[in-house]
């Protein structure tokens, strides 16, 4: 997670707290979302950021 994170920061320009926290990450890997509506019950996860990253996130977590 922290390695997409990275990734998108990067992109985007801005630093990866910008993206998601660590205690975002923390509470996905916990949790474990599997559909945007699951993610969306994460602490941390607004709409906005659902929309714009929730889906890459959502894969990583079922690849792992």
């Amino acid at each position: 997670l922290k390695a997409l994170r990275k990734e998108l920061a990067t992109k985007k320009g801005v630093p990866a707290y910008m993206v998601f926290s660590d205690g975002t990450l923390q509470a996905m890997a916990e949790a474990k979302p599997q559909s945007l509506l699951e993610m969306s019950e994460v602490s941390g996860v607004g709409q906005f950021k659902l929309n714009k990253y929730g889906d890459a996130f959502i894969e990583v977590i079922k690849n792992y």
